[in-house]
């Protein structure tokens, strides 16, 4: 079930309309977020928190789940208060989890990521289109902080958060790369680290976006 199904029920059994705030008070994150996830599927977690706040039983879900299905899983959070700017950058004032996206262990092998050290965070602006779009969903690995020539990785510079192709020039230089042409590189020396604050959040391992 997708959230404006969600919505869409449930301002049809409470005869009332029920906003994108409402439904953040019932899932406790941010409106903001709740309008991002819109178009996803809600999570199990998510239903039951829908059911529990507005007392409802939404019908239009099915919720057999197959144990050895769920054994299949794990959950990923998800950092509803948090984008990484692939323009100019984003102030990060809240990384509290706000969600789980459960996914199947086997892509998790496939992509390689830990299992217990990666989240899910959201991309903001345009300077990595056409790869990456803003409102994508970022999953970044945080134990993949060594820097490999063309991959992109989320990195906090000077409190703002980025996604970001990297590049490294030994002995201690760093390219900054955005994919779309209108902005451009620059350099970090990580080594004296006299211009910038610099860190490497993690490598981020995949992306993905509702249709559109």
């Amino acid at each position: 079930m997708k959230l404006t199904e969600a919505i869409e029920e449930l301002t049809a059994r409470c005869r009332r309309k029920i906003s994108f705030t409402d439904i953040a008070a019932a899932l406790n994150v941010t409106r903001q977020y709740a309008n991002q996830i819109k178009d996803r599927e809600l999570s199990f977690e998510q239903i039951d928190k829908l059911k529990k706040h507005f007392k409802i039983n939404l019908t239009n879900v099915n919720q057999t789940v197959d144990e050895n299905t769920q054994a299949d899983c794990i959950d990923i959070p998800i950092l509803g208060d948090v984008s990484a700017s692939m323009g100019y950058g984003v102030t990060v004032y809240n990384e509290e989890q706000t969600a789980v996206y459960p996914i199947s262990k086997k892509l998790a092998l496939d992509l390689g990521i830990s299992l217990h050290d990666s989240e899910i965070i959201f991309a903001q602006g345009d300077s990595m289109m056409p790869t990456i779009d803003g409102g994508d969903s970022l999953l970044v690995d945080h134990t993949r902080k060594e820097i490999y020539d063309g991959k992109i990785y989320c990195v906090r510079i000077d409190g703002q958060l980025y996604a970001k192709r990297l590049q490294k020039i030994p002995p201690n230089i760093v390219v900054v790369v955005s994919d779309n042409p209108k902005y451009r590189s620059f350099e970090i020396n990580v080594d004296e680290n006299r211009d910038y604050d610099f860190e490497v959040i993690g490598e981020v391992r995949w992306w993905g976006r509702v249709a559109r």
